[in-house]
């Protein structure tokens, strides 16, 4: 090269080995895709001479420059990251495109104030601050570019209660891109990469899946996202690399139990990590009933944001609900809690337990006539005696019990369950034996008519009904 062409610097290029590509800034700022051909025009047009009598020219010397100098590992939109280059975590990756979140403007909102008054309205707890607060913490995390965790926010309740209009909107203050998790949540799929596009993953209506396997993946995927800062992108016929995304993820659901069943356990591990809020069927705040009318009303909601966001920059979170990692506290619906507890898989077990064991088979009655005996045993003692043949509830005890830990682990959140007192373990050289103590009508005293005259040595019958232990 001559001494002036040493002195140039290279052009705003970036190459990208994995596909031959190059990628230069148009002029809105965003980063495109071009080809060979014409990067290197945009070489030329930076001063470096495409003809040489050398073997090779200015050009072609400063395209292998760039090559090896102005190389990236990825180049797309990153969710929570404007355009340009950065280093993360010891990779070279170009942000392809900003997000666009909506720039807050003073004014009234009073059209999104009735939606939302209505659609959370409760009689029992205040709902409006945990969904407030959560969507600050995200706007303030999606906008500032620095990572914060956060926690994911389900929506359950009746079909119009403006579940999937809410995450719509919430779209529109994080950066307007959403992507689909659930696959990849759920352990359905090992591919991601287009998630890392958009700084809401949003679950809406396609959950469905209340397999045991399925939910646990679904609880760590959840924890992931809510408090790990880093996660491995892997697309499809991409180099994997690990990033930092900035994201929020939003659940909704029906507020049945078969639907609500799709949601993880609230259990130690991910509660927290949860905030899970109840939503009412209510008449939107203007006319729906025509295509036109639908879109009016879409469009107020979305000129009303720009004002929802100033109210939320300058709202402050509650004390009594701040979260220090967090921002703002959990908070679980108890209605919905109570609905998730009496379907949740462990209590279907303790049913199991009570329908297929005859805890009156022991010996041992008190001198009062009641048999207040445990069950005793290993958890696979316990599967194999609820699927044998012969147990009165050996298909749906084979169906949920159909993985090797199952039961072990469902008799664990017994035995952590508050109030319930029914469930105990305790391990013996080495092997957790569990205690399952009969249900109290398993334990009532034994009428004395019910013990035949002259037959002293034979136990007392039980009460009708008591042939199995319900």
């Amino acid at each position: 090269m001559s001494t002036v062409t040493n002195a140039l610097p290279l052009p705003p290029l970036y190459y990208l080995p994995n596909d031959g590509s190059y990628w230069k800034a148009d002029s809105s700022g965003k980063w495109i895709k071009i080809n060979e051909g014409s990067a290197m025009l945009e070489i030329r047009a930076a001063g470096f001479d495409a003809k040489s009598p050398a073997d090779l020219s200015e050009a072609d010397r400063c395209r292998l420059d760039l090559q090896t100098r102005q190389n990236v590992t990825y180049a797309a939109p990153l969710a929570g990251y404007r355009a340009g280059h950065y280093r993360i975590n010891e990779s070279d990756v170009l942000v392809t495109e900003s997000p666009r979140p909506i720039v807050p403007r003073a004014g009234e909102w009073p059209t999104l104030r009735l939606l939302f008054e209505r659609m959370f309205a409760d009689s029992t707890c205040d709902q409006l601050p945990y969904f407030y607060g959560w969507l600050k913490r995200g706007i303030e995390a999606t906008r500032s570019g620095h990572w914060m965790p956060g926690q994911a926010l389900a929506m359950a309740g009746p079909i119009n209660s403006a579940k999937s209009l809410t995450q719509e909107l919430i779209t529109g203050l994080l950066g307007g891109r959403s992507a689909k998790p659930y696959l990849y949540l759920t352990g359905d799929t090992t591919f991601n990469g287009d998630l890392f596009r958009a700084e809401h993953l949003m679950v809406e209506d396609e959950a469905e899946s209340k397999d045991f396997r399925a939910r646990r993946h679904f609880a760590a995927g959840i924890k992931g996202i809510a408090v790990n800062r880093n996660h491995y992108c892997h697309g499809k016929h991409k180099q994997a690399l690990t990033l930092t995304p900035i994201w929020r993820l939003t659940i909704s659901l029906n507020d049945d139990p078969e639907r609500l069943l799709v949601l993880p356990p609230l259990d130690d591990d991910v509660a927290d990590k949860v905030i899970l809020l109840k939503t009412q069927a209510c008449a939107m705040p203007m006319p729906t009933a025509t295509p036109e009318e639908l879109e009016a009303f879409k469009q107020r909601l979305t000129g009303e944001l720009p004002a929802f966001a100033a109210f939320l920059g300058a709202w402050e979170i509650p004390e009594r609900l701040r979260s220090p990692r967090f921002g703002i506290t959990h908070f679980h619906h108890p209605d919905l809690v109570e609905v998730l507890k009496k379907a949740a898989p462990e209590h279907r077990l303790l049913d199991l337990i009570d329908l297929g064991l005859d805890f009156r088979e022991h010996a041992g009655l008190n001198q009062h006539g009641v048999d207040c005996r445990a069950w005793e045993g290993t958890a696979l003692e316990l599967e194999r005696r609820l699927t044998q043949e012969g147990s009165p509830v050996a298909r749906e005890a084979a169906k949920l019990l159909s993985y090797q830990t199952t039961c072990g682990t469902l008799l664990g959140r017994l035995e952590r369950t508050p109030r319930l007192d029914r469930v105990a373990s305790r391990v013996v050289t080495g092997q957790t034996r569990w205690t399952v103590r009969p249900p109290a009508n398993a334990c009532a005293p034994r009428h004395r008519a019910e013990t035949r005259a002259g037959d002293e040595g034979e136990p007392p019958r039980p009460p009708a009904g008591l042939a199995l232990a319900a």
